[in-house]
């Protein structure tokens, strides 16, 4: 493990360009092809006539040789074309369930940009000397939140501050196009559950609006809370999009 913790460890969030980082723009071939993943998500099933649409893959990570794996979903689960994804009692939304959510292709899954992204991710984070040993569970998300109409929103998901209960999550942005809106909020712990007009100016530890291809940020949960805003359909007659990769870090480390 690294000697130094890195500012996301430390103060608990952080952002970059990847796109500066890789050394690659908008017509790298890899992330064209990610880009296009996003024509096809289906609607979140559980969020039917939201504007999210979404789906999920589970890896996951070795720390001492930084190799990452695919992991197979449940029987039913690939039946079905889906993959469990499971936040305890930290989404208010859905307590204690299991949401079934459509599979990434194996082919995405096979994105070289994406799988980077997975290495840079993991170079930002600290683990304790017992999580450092045992194999990381990574949970990666494709979510788009598309509006179509003028005066409606698109909203993610919990509409409020709040802590995912994993203790790393990244946020990469693919593209937006006609939307306005989305604003991230980094706030203290302490307002979880509540409104971004209900945090005073001292406890708002930043804000800011992912706008280009590859910005990205990060949270360690268990320093601040977070909210991204709901978008809105721009000026322009298409349709308002955003879309994020998501990808959380839990450690597997036993516990009896």
């Amino acid at each position: 493990m690294p000697e130094n913790i890195s500012t996301l460890a430390r103060q608990g969030y952080d952002r970059w360009d990847l796109g500066a980082h890789f050394g690659i723009g908008e017509e790298d071939a890899d992330y064209k092809a990610l880009r296009a993943a996003y024509d096809d998500l289906p609607e979140d099933p559980y969020a039917t006539g939201s504007g999210r649409y979404r789906r999920y893959a589970r890896g996951v990570f070795l720390p001492w040789s930084k190799e990452f794996f695919w992991m197979p979903a449940t029987e039913s689960q690939a039946r079905d074309g889906m993959n469990g994804y499971y936040q305890g009692d930290n989404n208010p939304e859905y307590v204690n369930v299991t949401r079934n959510l459509p599979a990434i292709s194996e082919e995405v899954c096979n994105n070289k940009l994406l799988l980077d992204m997975i290495q840079f991710d993991y170079s930002q984070t600290h683990w304790n000397e017992d999580d450092s040993v045992w194999p990381l569970y990574v949970g990666v998300h494709l979510i788009k939140l598309h509006i179509a109409e003028d005066g409606y929103e698109a909203v993610s998901s919990p509409n409020e501050l709040h802590q995912d209960g994993e203790p790393y999550v990244f946020a990469h942005m693919i593209y937006r196009h006609n939307a306005e809106g989305g604003a991230n909020l980094i706030a203290t712990p302490d307002y979880r559950g509540k409104q971004p007009e209900d945090v005073p100016p001292a406890d708002r530890l930043t804000e800011f609006q992912m706008e280009r291809p590859l910005e990205a940020y990060a949270i360690t949960d268990d320093l601040v809370s977070h909210y991204v805003g709901p978008i809105r359909k721009g000026s322009a007659p298409e349709p308002g999009e955003r879309a994020i990769l998501l990808a959380d870090w839990v450690p597997m480390r036993h516990r009896i």
